[in-house]
């Protein structure tokens, strides 16, 4: 949906009162998605620098998706591994042994890759999601970061 146009909401007396409202809702729900996809593309990074590498199958099935419900217009982002299925549609081998990696087995310590590329990088985290918050007061920038497509990346 391109940004909605400013809505003339009341003429009186030769002065016009114009509402932007709808344009700032949709200017701070895309500067959200764009604040998500930056976010993912930066823990994406952190979980293929930790990943052990043995033949690389699980490197290359490390994604995120960056999705707008139908029914809520929330917006969320899951990083994660393609499923199986998912992974073969790609062309790419399935990677069956994430949770072993992440978790550990009764005989093979763990090696998380997923949970400290966030809870590591926090900080970092913070500063990428404030950049765009900060957006929201200069419209040009904000233009510039909005990206209105479905975002599922695994560069």
């Amino acid at each position: 949906m391109p940004m909605p146009k400013s809505v003339t909401k009341v003429k009186k007396d030769g002065v016009e009162f114009v509402s932007n409202v709808d344009q700032v809702e949709y200017t701070m729900k895309e500067l959200e998605r764009a604040a998500l996809r930056d976010t993912a593309k930066f823990i994406r990074k952190k979980m293929k620098e930790l990943v052990p590498v043995d033949t690389g199958t699980l490197k290359s099935n490390i994604a995120s998706w960056v999705k707008k419900s139908r029914d809520t217009g929330e917006v969320t982002l899951h990083i994660g591994v393609y499923s199986p299925k998912t992974a073969k549609k790609k062309g790419k081998t399935p990677a069956y042994h994430t949770h072993l990696l992440e978790f550990g087995t009764v005989n093979m310590r763990p090696q998380p890759f997923i949970r400290p590329s966030t809870l590591n990088n926090i900080k970092t985290i913070r500063e990428i999601q404030g950049k765009y918050l900060s957006y929201i007061e200069d419209v040009e920038k904000a233009k510039r970061s909005i990206d209105e497509t479905e975002d599922i990346s695994d560069d």
